[in-house]
C-alpha cells in the first residue's frame, strides 16, 4: 500500500535487521591524532582511547538478507572515525559517513543515529594502486590514495569490533532534545581477502557546509588495508543518557546537520530582487 504501510510490511521491515550481512570491499588507512581533538569531538559519555586513532575509509557493499542481495547493484560509502571507550569497551565513533543511496542514509540516521549525509564516493584500484575521491555539494572533502601490497594469508576466523552511535529526538522547531541514547553495536566480520596499503596520501578539505574536515589533526600514518569480506550487526546495548547531566545537542547537530553560512552570517545574505518580493 502506498504511503501507509500494512502490519505485514512493518513486520517485514523490522525483520530486515535480524539476518543482515553486508558483503563489502573496503580500503582504509589509520593515522595518529591528538587526545585534545578526540576529547573535543567525542560526546561526554565516551572517553578518548589511550592512543587516539583516526580512520578514513571507502567501501563498496551489497546488503544480503537471508542469503540473497537486497537489490541489484552496489552501494558506495566513505567514513571518518575515531576510536573511543565506553566502560571496558573500545570501539569506533564516526564523525562523518557519506553515502550515495538515500535509503541507506535515512535508515542509518533515523534508526541508529549514524551521521550519514549524501554525497559522491568515487574510487578505483588496478591491483597495484587505489585512488578515491569523496565530494559533497560540489566540494571535494576527501582525497585518499595508496599502493596495494601482496595478499596476506588468512586464518578464516571471525573478528568482532564495537562501534558507538549517538542519537536523540529534537522538538518540531529544532529546540529541545529528548531521549539521548548511546547505541552500541558489535560487528562480527569474516575477512576473505586482505592486502596492506602503503605510501598513503590523504587530504581532508572543509567546505562551507562541512567545515569540520580540515580541522582534524592528521598525524603519522599507522597502517592501512584493502579487504574484502562480510559483516553482520549485533545490537549489544542502548544506554539512556537523559539523566547524566550533559547536553548532547551540540554533538548531534554538529554531525547530522549542515551549516548554512550564507544565512548564519548577516553580511553574506543576498537580498531578494524586487520582482521576488
Amino acid at each position: 500500500m502506498s504511503f501507509v504501510w500494512t502490519q505485514e510490511q512493518i513486520g517485514r521491515y523490522q525483520s530486515y535487521y535480524e539476518d543482515l550481512r553486508t558483503h563489502h570491499t573496503t580500503t582504509y588507512a589509520r593515522f595518529e591524532t591528538t587526545t585534545e581533538f578526540a576529547r573535543s569531538v567525542l560526546p561526554p559519555c565516551l572517553t578518548p582511547a589511550e592512543t587516539p586513532v583516526l580512520t578514513v575509509g571507502v567501501l563498496a557493499f551489497i546488503e544480503w538478507l537471508h542469503g540473497v542481495p537486497n537489490r541489484a547493484g552496489r552501494d558506495r560509502a566513505a567514513f571518518v572515525g575515531l576510536n573511543a571507550r565506553f566502560g571496558d569497551r573500545e570501539g569506533s565513533y564516526y564523525l562523518n559517513a557519506i553515502e550515495e543511496e538515500e535509503v541507506n542514509i535515512v535508515t542509518g540516521r533515523e534508526l541508529w543515529g549514524t551521521p550519514k549525509k549524501q554525497g559522491t564516493v568515487d574510487f578505483f584500484e588496478d591491483g597495484e594502486e587505489m585512488v578515491s575521491y569523496v565530494t559533497r555539494k560540489g566540494h571535494r572533502l576527501i582525497e585518499f590514495s595508496g599502493l596495494l601490497g601482496e595478499a596476506q594469508p588468512l586464518d578464516g576466523d571471525e573478528e568482532s569490533e564495537y562501534y558507538f552511535e549517538l542519537r536523540g529526538h529534537f522538538g518540531a522547531n529544532g529546540r529541545g532534545l529528548r531521549e539521548p541514547e548511546l547505541v552500541i553495536f558489535e560487528t562480527p566480520s569474516l575477512i576473505k581477502r586482505s592486502a596492506p596499503v602503503t605510501d598513503v596520501s590523504l587530504t581532508l578539505t572543509g567546505s562551507p557546509v562541512d567545515p569540520g574536515f580540515d580541522t582534524i589533526p592528521v598525524g603519522a600514518f599507522i597502517d592501512g588495508g584493502h579487504i574484502g569480506g562480510e559483516t553482520s550487526y549485533v545490537l549489544q546495548e542502548v544506554v539512556e543518557l537523559k539523566d547524566d547531566g550533559h547536553d548532547y545537542a551540540p554533538y548531534l547537530m554538529g554531525r547530522l546537520y549542515d551549516d548554512w553560512p550564507d544565512v548564519r552570517e548577516p553580511g553574506n545574505r543576498r537580498q531578494a530582487s524586487a520582482a521576488a518580493r
